[in-house]
C-alpha cells in the first residue's frame, strides 16, 4: 500500500479526525487553564491589597459591610495628589484611591469635556472606571464636581 492509497483510506481519515479531535480537547484544556490562573491572579492580588481597595473592614467574616463600604469600581473625593496619569484622591472615608487615566478617559466638568491638565489639587471628583490587580482605578469617567 502506497502513500495515496493509504491517505485516502477509511482508516486514515479516522485516525485523522481523532487525532485532531484530541488537538482541540487540549487546546481547550489550555485556554481553561489560561483563563483560570488569570482569574485567580487577580483574586489573589485584590486579596492582598484588600485594605487600599476598601479600607478597615469591621466586622467578622460573615457580617455584612457597613452601609458605606466603597466600592472597587469607583471612588468620590478630593484630589490630593496630582501626577498624571495618575491621580490620588481622598475617599470620603479618609482611604486614598488611586485613579489611572489613559486617552480613552472621559473627564467632564458641567457639560464640557476637559483635559486631565484642567484637572487641580483640591477638586471634588467622582471617577468611575475598572479595578487593576495593584487596587487603582482604571478611570473611564471622571466628573468633577462644583465646588460648594
Amino acid at each position: 500500500m502506497n502513500i495515496k492509497q493509504f491517505s485516502q483510506s477509511h482508516k486514515a481519515t479516522i485516525g485523522l479526525l481523532a487525532i485532531g479531535a484530541v488537538v482541540l480537547m487540549l487546546a481547550s484544556f489550555s485556554l481553561g487553564q489560561y483563563v483560570g490562573f488569570r482569574k485567580a491572579s487577580f483574586a489573589f492580588q485584590n486579596g492582598n491589597n484588600f485594605y487600599n481597595t476598601f479600607g478597615p473592614h469591621t466586622g467578622g467574616p460573615m457580617m455584612p459591610p457597613p452601609p458605606d463600604f466603597s466600592d472597587v469600581h469607583g471612588s468620590a473625593g478630593k484630589v490630593i495628589s496630582l501626577s498624571l496619569p495618575i491621580i490620588t484622591i481622598e475617599d470620603r472615608d479618609g482611604t486614598e484611591k488611586v485613579i489611572i487615566l489613559d486617552d480613552k478617559t472621559i473627564i467632564r466638568r458641567f457639560r464640557d469635556t476637559i483635559t486631565p491638565q484642567d484637572i487641580v489639587v483640591g477638586d471634588q471628583i467622582v471617577a468611575i472606571g475598572d479595578p487593576n490587580t495593584q487596587s487603582q482605578i482604571a478611570a473611564k469617567l471622571i466628573r468633577i464636581l462644583p465646588h460648594l
